[in-house]
């Protein structure tokens, strides 16, 4: 990026849409141009985020870089991460105006978007609940950004006589809309996937005992908005006492990751990796990988490029599992922390 400082020349062609799409597809297909961005939300009171490359969150970070946008009083979650940009969102908007940002930390340009909450008569919005998604279509040259908002209804269900408000955000036209939601189910804010030009979540439901369950996959096609469902390996949850499952990227495939806690006795943990092998369908959902966890798991933060697994710890501990020799080990202590893959690029938000 300093090259942009040499001549206006340089400048538009750095700028350039073609140069930004080559540098782009130049950038995925090396190994040094992906890094991990790790946010302490707890420690990183100055506002700054640790930059890492792939290969080592042992070491000391590369860089530490200052999140711009950030307000000491905000509370913000990662919500994804395509082509370089990465997606924030505020998630105590005591306004009523809810703060998502869209930023490139390597040309250190970031994008504002305010929106206001969405309203439902006699409703208290501080009881809502809201399900993010960020996602790129290289059939539309579009990233757009949908939530997913489940508003409560008088007896305090979210899959009751309220059906869910979706709105979609485009960065191409930089507005709002809103597009039908027909399923009958709550979709988890803790997996969200976007990969095939779709973005992907893990819905959930109630059964005749009114326990929530997992379900099945929904769909969200970034290019025509619309909303699908896919269908969870056969028999993945039977015989399961506590179970989280989220979703996953590895080697250019959809990864199911079941978390498995047995509470009647000693307590001990086990993960299955699932792997679609031909994306869409169904039939073609394989058992990869089957860990023993005995650090207690409380959430999974996805695959690196070499397809070594992230997770964290109850006691907020950065661990990784190499699949090459089957071994866990240690790479950081935390506080509450968001990781995200990402590539080197000069998409410009």
């Amino acid at each position: 990026m300093r090259f942009k400082c040499v001549s206006k020349l340089w400048l538009c062609t750095i700028e350039d849409p073609n140069f930004v799409a080559m540098h782009l597809k130049h950038s995925t297909l090396g190994g040094t141009n992906w890094y991990i961005l790790l946010t302490d939300w707890y420690f990183s009171r100055d506002q700054r985020s640790s930059l890492y490359p792939q290969k080592s969150l042992t070491l000391a970070s590369q860089s530490e870089i200052e999140v711009p946008f950030i307000s000491p009083k905000g509370y913000y979650g990662v919500v994804g991460s395509c082509n370089g940009l990465i997606c924030f969102a505020e998630t105590n908007a005591e306004d009523r105006i809810q703060r998502i940002f869209l930023w490139n930390l390597f040309t250190r340009k970031h994008k504002a978007i305010l929106s206001s909450l969405p309203d439902y008569p006699f409703v208290d919005m501080y009881a809502a609940h809201m399900v993010l998604g960020f996602g790129y279509s290289d059939r539309i040259d579009d990233y757009k950004v949908v939530r997913i908002t489940y508003f409560p209804d008088k007896y305090g269900r979210y899959l009751g006589e309220i059906d869910p408000k979706v709105d979609v955000y485009s960065l191409c036209t930089n507005l709002w809309q809103t597009v039908e939601f027909n399923f009958k189910c709550e979709l988890s804010h803790f997996s969200r996937v976007s990969f095939n030009g779709n973005l992907h979540w893990l819905s959930m439901g109630v059964d005749e005992d009114r326990r929530r369950s997992f379900r099945s996959i929904i769909t969200f096609g970034i290019a025509g908005e619309v909303f699908n469902e896919m269908a969870l390996p056969k028999n993945c949850f039977i015989g399961i006492t506590y179970n989280r499952a989220y979703l996953a990227e590895l080697n250019s495939s959809l990864a199911l990751l079941i978390n498995l806690r047995d509470l009647i006795g000693r307590s001990y943990e086990k993960c299955y990796i699932w792997v679609m092998t031909k994306y869409g369908m169904p039939d073609s959902w394989t058992k990869l990988h089957t860990l023993d966890l005995n650090e207690g798991v409380s959430r999974f933060h996805g695959f690196t490029r070499s397809g070594e697994l992230l997770m964290q710890t109850y006691q907020h501990e950065l661990i990784s599992w190499d699949p090459s020799v089957g071994l866990t080990r240690l790479l950081r202590k935390l506080g509450r922390f968001d990781l995200v893959t990402m590539v080197e690029s000069l998409v410009f938000p």
